[in-house]
């Protein structure tokens, strides 16, 4: 699980290094027959080259130690 603060890169370019600053949850737009599914974590990163700051799914993140 990633927390703020967290020193994190994704797993499609791991040239971006960056620290999470924000966690939100994406809205819930899809139903099944169960009721609605679960929310979505985003990630908030400040990327360490340029500093800007950019969403990525949580799913999408792994820690750096």
């Amino acid at each position: 699980m990633v927390k703020i603060g967290d020193r994190v890169t994704t797993f499609r370019d791991m040239s971006k290094e960056g620290t999470v600053v924000e966690l939100k949850q994406s809205p819930v737009k899809t139903w099944m027959t169960g009721g609605a599914m679960s929310p979505q974590l985003i990630a908030v990163v400040k990327l360490d080259k340029n500093e800007d700051l950019v969403e990525y799914y949580c799913s999408d993140l792994m820690r750096l130690d």
